[in-house]
């Protein structure tokens, strides 16, 4: 992908807001116009770059999808789990029960968080989305 895509994928992971991600991202375009050389020749790896900033407590959208899904598979296994200390059996409506089910949401979920993040187009600022 593109140093603007990564660059902005590694801030999200490190917590830093959309406001200042998308002006980071038009330094770096400015920075690439000013000077003729590619950011990465300037600045470096879009890793290497974001770890300069301070992480931030900020959650994602992907942090916040695979947090869901995680909540959902483990809310599943409790079922599972504490349904026949009740005395319920919830074989007889559903029928076997696996924990497979849990998995798969769980490697849905992290799947998802992680391309939710890396796939969110990199933010413009505000100046640049006036003109």
């Amino acid at each position: 992908m593109t140093y603007e895509r990564d660059l902005a994928f590694n801030l999200r992971i490190r917590g830093v807001s959309e406001r200042q991600i998308a002006e980071t991202l038009e330094e770096v375009r400015a920075h690439e116009a000013a000077s003729g050389t590619s950011a990465k020749d300037e600045f470096g790896t879009p890793q290497d770059y974001a770890k300069q900033f301070p992480k931030g407590k900020r959650r994602s959208w992907g942090t916040t999808v695979t947090t869901v899904a995680v909540a959902v598979a483990l809310a599943y296994v409790l079922a599972v789990v504490v349904t026949p200390f009740l005395g319920l059996d919830i074989r007889e409506a559903v029928g076997p029960v696996t924990l497979l089910p849990a998995l798969a949401v769980l490697l849905a979920g992290v799947i998802a968080g992680f391309l939710t993040d890396y796939l969110r187009p990199a933010p413009r600022s505000l100046q640049s989305s006036a003109r």
